[in-house]
């Protein structure tokens, strides 16, 4: 774990921000193209539809998507490989589209506009950009439900330690890590932090206080309602849901904070490919990435070192990161073996 500032990626955005505030790259105003685009998309279903609208608008292509969860898609993209239906897999945690690729299910393509993105990632661009760009990144939190813990005579947790406590029985939510590359970033950040023994006791412990695996690290409606009053997925779900008027509050835990990437890939066998490439290339522009905050009210951090960030997102003065190895915990090998012993040692001892 590292509590350097200047090491947090969020200290870089910021300081290139600032120095560099209203500029932006585009691609050529110029540039046409022609036919269709099929999206397989993992971000909100609104920002999914104002990206697809606005790619199809700049390039005059017939551009569709699907929505669903990280996990939910790599599933996918395995049972279609023999006949691929999309062309592109946009948004997402960064560790699956990893996986796609050590299982050939992705297609090679460095968009050259990958020389934008932020340096804290250059190296990891270099070593695993050749399947797949970082488009954000999002940092892992707790969301807590301020009417609710009241209503409970509980103080909000600010630690995930705090999370043990008995009185939070059925007052938990997280998302499943077979489906939601939010629920495996959190199993990952637990590994990274503690090592895979204590983290998984940990997890077994919280498994006492979980109400529901959600299928979806976006699944914050529970918490905006009260249902729940708790919920562990990224910094910016809570900031959105608080905007729309609920009692809800993002929390960094006190033991350290995770970060994870999100990404865009090219389907192996893309029947579109040249437009799969062209968007690629215009996913990595600060146009592209500003159109989740401006106009989907979704806040992730963009990873283009000239485009500007939601200026409401809070900034911890003085944060301790997480360290994540995403290479290691991107492989297809690692990522099957800990789900495997999620399921096996915490899911199927759920209390019913």
């Amino acid at each position: 774990m590292t509590t350097l500032l200047s090491s947090h990626p969020l200290k870089t955005l910021i300081k290139s921000t600032a120095l560099l505030c209203g500029l932006s790259l585009f691609l050529p105003s110029g540039a046409q193209a022609e036919g269709k685009l099929n999206i397989y998309c993992s971000v909100q279903n609104t920002t999914c539809e104002k990206v697809a609208q606005a790619f199809s608008k700049k390039y005059n292509v017939k551009t569709q998507f699907v929505r669903n969860s990280t996990g939910t898609v790599l599933g996918k993209i395995k049972t279609e490989k023999d006949n691929p239906q999309g062309d592109i897999w946009y948004g997402g945690t960064l560790e699956p589209h990893l996986q796609a690729a050590d299982l050939g299910l992705l297609e090679k393509y460095r968009s050259p506009n990958q020389k934008d993105i932020l340096p804290i990632f250059k190296d990891l661009t270099e070593k695993r950009g050749e399947y797949t760009s970082v488009i954000y990144l999002m940092e892992l939190s707790m969301g807590i439900n301020s009417k609710k813990l009241a209503s409970l005579n509980i103080e909000p947790p600010k630690c995930f330690a705090d999370l043990l406590d008995p009185r939070f029985k059925n007052q938990i939510q997280y998302a499943d890590p077979r489906v939601s590359g939010t629920g495996y970033s959190f199993l990952i950040a637990l590994v990274s932090l503690w090592g895979e023994e204590k983290a998984f006791d940990f997890l077994a412990k919280l498994n006492k206080n979980i109400a529901q695996y959600t299928k979806s690290g976006l699944a914050t409606s529970n918490l905006a309602s009260g249902e729940v009053a708790v919920d562990i997925s990224f910094f910016h779900t809570y900031v959105r849901e608080k905007e729309k008027g609920a009692p809800v509050e993002g929390v960094y835990p006190c033991e350290g904070t995770a970060y994870t990437l999100g990404a865009t890939s090219i389907i192996k066998g893309a029947r579109n490919l040249d437009n799969a490439k062209l968007f690629t290339d215009w996913a990595l522009t600060p146009e592209a990435q500003e159109v989740h905050w401006r106009e989907a009210d979704s806040y992730q951090l963009p990873a283009n070192i000239h485009a500007q960030y939601y200026p409401g997102m809070h900034v911890p003065a003085n944060p301790k990161i997480i360290d994540i190895d995403f290479i290691r915990f991107g492989s297809n090998e690692q990522s099957k073996l800990l789900i495997e012993r999620w399921v096996n040692g915490i899911l199927s001892n759920q209390p019913q």
